[in-house]
């Protein structure tokens, strides 16, 4: 899973609601991918987009790293390069690696 929440400064600084509107928008737009709704490479860009107009910051940086690996893995799903498990399981670990970095 991609989760976001609980990863906002201890402080509870104005860095907080900006993140806090990126983990929003960015479950609501992964709820999409998974529906079929949205394609994973949009999720994705969109989600690097929004990520770069955030503050500088070591979170916004490993988002950004995982962001482009997870844009690049979609693309090659959706290019017929992997399957759909593949990319599920690829998808999976990049988004756990996320997680435990972000704790």
């Amino acid at each position: 899973m991609f989760a976001l929440a609980g990863c906002s400064t201890p402080q509870g600084g104005p860095e907080d609601s900006t993140l806090d509107a990126f983990t929003r928008w960015h479950e609501s737009a992964r709820a999409q991918a998974h529906a079929g709704v949205l394609r994973w490479s949009d999720l994705y860009k969109e989600s690097f987009d929004r990520l770069t107009a955030l503050p500088p910051s070591l979170q916004q940086d490993t988002r950004l790293e995982n962001t482009v690996l997870l844009l690049s893995t979609a693309r090659k799903y959706e290019a017929n390069e992997m399957s759909a498990q593949q990319f599920a399981r690829e998808r999976d670990h990049i988004e756990t690696q996320l997680e435990a970095r972000l704790r």
